[in-house]
């Protein structure tokens, strides 16, 4: 549909689109308050991983519970040791009969007898809930744990956590809104000089992100959706939303006031929309593409987290747009007079309305665009190096998988998580899960074979602090020699597989039950302790050392895999770094193709895009500044992984999205006139309050989230902010205008093209 029919389409069934669109979004309302009891958790989770592939087997066979809530029980001063015994018997005996309880570790178990030191224990309970739908069942367990007694308990867990995770991602979102929106709407009237085109844009974002998260509620019933999009949603919707209401409210204004003020007669409604439609609704499109490639490109990342905040956004992008092309125009075709009526009152003059763009040559802005383009050079070396400063700190930029320490230091989880890594953790080691087998076919000869390989080789191994399994348990003394070990091991392997429980019968050393938790009848289990944090360069090249010698090796009918804390991280690590590489490249390809259809020139989308790169890199820098470095009163911590990725995805669409606005204001004046120095003074000057205005709006969105409670909903509020800062001040107000001053008419060359 071009924009002459959508402008006929609009003009004619004003009253009918805009019922239409009452309908979808009091429907989308409905929806959107179940939202936050439909997400699920971070959704860093490579489910094609081995780590995930043996969870499941280790739960399986096993039964170690993938997803335990954890209770961690403290002794009061002047209990005695068995009050405290006694005490956590009769509180797990208590829990056992909460429904949806399927097992419990207890630390008076034998097999839980490391999870008892001094005056602290820890239990283990698995629920046969899904971990998103443990809210009600946490609340029963916490009013069941609530009365007095010997000790104190605490509730923990990855579940717990991304419960709490949840509940404050959504009280940081309505803390936002209570900010937010009242400051983009006096930056708003500050932009209209009045209050009823400013209120319309406020409901334009409003519209847009409850109508976005009703449909994404709705995709939560057929995927994961990560608990981001909670945050990921309002931010981006009310941000793009508003500005495009900005956009295209502005420019019907003055479509609106050249109309009227034009010598011929008969510019109505329908040719004031064209009008508008085929410039400002122009810009929007490509703006709209520029975001929208930059969001697919994270699809690339094969993570739930990165895939339900990609798909999050690009509805809430759709459905702006949607709601500023029809729904907007809309209610202008009806209420225009009334909306622009300080304006209307105020006409100006004919030979003023052809001289438009020449308005802001007593602003300041016509001022700051005379000076830059008096100064090019030394505007463009003065930003360059101030970016420079931001770009440098890049280099120490340190990235981690978010924990329980993402969750503020006065929450329970995190305090009893900590207490409990303090306890009875090592310190710079992990523990990696090796499975042999998993398939589902009986242990053979060849399972047990391997087993002794790797045994021998965890042996040598000085990075291995130790190793558990099953002959560890059976004979520990045995495992000090290695031909005696190698002998023991051999001996178990004439044992005629599949009748695994007839060989645990005939061992005498240790019960059957100790047994189990290594050896079942499909899979061997060991557990190797080595040395190096989970996420730690360290842990990471011994998994790559270990996998090398394996695929040389291993037999390579029987599968042997590597599980635990330190192989997860490991696997998103490499996930997200490998395929970084082609997210850059799909987003700025695709961006630069948009550009060169937009601006019919070859060196401007080069340009557009290596500004948007320097902005990028010096707002991480300030992320390290501000979060590795722990300047500015932040406790010095590690930067999720996802959020370089999220403000690459979304910031680089955002910064398009200004760029394309200016850009297209001095195109036009280009086409006019064929004066480049010119359109890049009338360009700068005529959207500089226009740019300035949008990105106090999109900065009065995201700042309220810096002060978030979830880490990394503040780490991406600062990034995204820093981002738009130096997007809007150092990259369009110097550096863009700078160099195209010095570019000339080589700004407009295309081969084969003629102007």
């Amino acid at each position: 549909m071009g924009y002459r029919s959508l402008a006929v389409l609009i003009s004619r069934y004003p009253r009918f689109i805009i019922l239409c669109w009452v309908f979808v979004i009091g429907m989308s309302a409905v929806w959107a308050w179940k939202l936050p009891g439909i997400v699920q958790d971070h959704g860093l989770n490579l489910n094609q991983g081995d780590a995930h592939a043996v969870e499941l087997i280790l739960e399986k066979e096993f039964q170690v519970p993938a997803d335990p809530v954890i209770l961690l029980f403290e002794k009061k001063t002047g209990t005695s040791p068995a009050e405290f015994r006694g005490w956590i018997k009769d509180r797990l005996q208590q829990v056992s009969k909460l429904s949806g309880v399927t097992s419990i570790i207890s630390p008076l178990e034998a097999r839980g007898s490391r999870m008892l030191l001094g005056d602290v224990a820890y239990a283990l309970l698995e629920f046969n809930v899904p971990p998103h739908k443990m809210g009600p069942p946490l609340e029963q367990l916490r009013s069941m744990l609530t009365t007095d007694g010997p000790g104190t308990i605490r509730i923990t867990g990855k579940s717990v956590v991304q419960q709490d995770v949840n509940r404050l991602s959504f009280r940081d979102l309505e803390r936002a809104e209570v900010v937010g929106l009242p400051l983009a709407f006096v930056i708003l009237c500050f932009a209209f000089r009045g209050i009823y085109a400013a209120l319309i844009a406020v409901v334009m974002g409003v519209s847009g992100v409850i109508t976005a998260m009703g449909v994404t509620s709705l995709m939560g019933y057929h995927l994961a959706l990560s608990n981001f999009v909670i945050n990921v949603i309002p931010m981006v919707g009310m941000a793009l939303s508003i500005d495009f209401a900005l956009i295209i409210l502005s420019r019907y204004r003055e479509e609106l006031q050249r109309g009227q003020n034009s010598e011929a007669t008969g510019s109505g409604d329908e040719e004031v929309l064209q009008r508008m439609l085929r410039t400002a609704g122009r810009a929007v499109f490509f703006s709209v593409a520029c975001v929208l490639l930059g969001l697919l490109g994270l699809l690339w990342i094969r993570l739930p987290m990165f895939l339900s905040v990609s798909l999050g956004a690009i509805v809430v992008l759709v459905i702006s747009v949607l709601l500023n092309i029809t729904l907007l125009p809309a209610i202008l075709s009806l209420y225009s007079v009334r909306i622009f009526r300080q304006h209307s009152r105020n006409p100006i003059s004919s030979k003023q309305g052809q001289h438009q763009q020449s308005l802001p040559s007593r602003s300041i802005w016509s001022f700051w665009s005379g000076m830059i383009m008096k100064r090019p050079i030394r505007m463009a070396l003065l930003g360059t190096g101030a970016l420079l400063l931001f770009v440098l700190p890049v280099t120490r930029l340190e990235i981690a998988i978010p924990d329980a320490s993402s969750l503020p230091d006065r929450m329970e989880s995190r305090q009893a998580t900590e207490q409990i890594q303090s306890i009875f953790g090592q310190k710079n080691v992990s523990a990696v899960e090796i499975v042999i087998g998993g398939t589902g076919e009986p242990l053979t000869t060849y399972h047990w074979r391997m087993a002794l390989s790797k045994m021998q080789e965890l042996q040598q191994d000085s990075n291995v602090v130790a190793v558990e399994s099953a002959w560890g348990i059976m004979v520990p003394d045995k495992l000090s020699g290695q031909a005696q070990a190698q002998t023991h091991i051999k001996s178990q392997m004439n044992i005629p597989s599949p009748s695994m429980r007839e060989a645990l019968k005939e061992t005498q050393s240790q019960q059957p039950a100790w047994l189990r938790s290594y050896v079942s009848d499909h899979s061997i289990r060991v557990v190797a302790t080595i040395y190096g944090a989970p996420g730690s360069d360290e842990a990471a090249s011994w998994l790559e050392q270990m996998r090398a010698k394996d695929i040389a090796n291993s037999m390579s009918f029987i599968p042997l895999r590597y599980g635990g804390e330190a192989v997860m991280q490991h696997e998103i690590m490499q996930e997200v770094s490998g395929q970084l590489p082609k997210v850059l490249v799909f987003v700025v390809v695709s961006n630069y193709l948009v550009l060169l259809a937009a601006f019919r020139s070859l060196l401007i989308p080069i340009k557009a895009i290596l500004m948007n790169l320097l902005s990028l890199a010096a707002s991480f820098g300030v992320l390290v500044l501000v979060f590795n470095q722990g300047h500015l009163g932040m406790e010095p911590s590690a930067i999720a992984i996802m959020i370089p990725v999220f403000i690459a995805g979304l910031v680089f669409g955002i910064s398009m999205d200004y760029g394309v606005f200016m850009l297209t204001r001095i195109q036009e004046v280009y086409r006019r006139t064929g004066d480049s120095d010119l359109a890049v003074q009338q360009g700068l000057a005529s959207t500089g309050r226009l740019i300035t205005s949008a990105a106090a709006i999109l900065l009065a969105v995201t700042i309220p989230f810096a002060f978030a409670d979830v880490a990394g909903v503040k780490q991406l509020g600062i990034g995204i902010t820093a981002a738009v800062f130096i997007d809007v001040t150092i990259i369009r107000l110097v550096l863009v205008p700078a160099l195209m001053k010095l570019m000339g008419r080589w700004n407009w060359w295309l081969p084969g093209h003629r102007e």
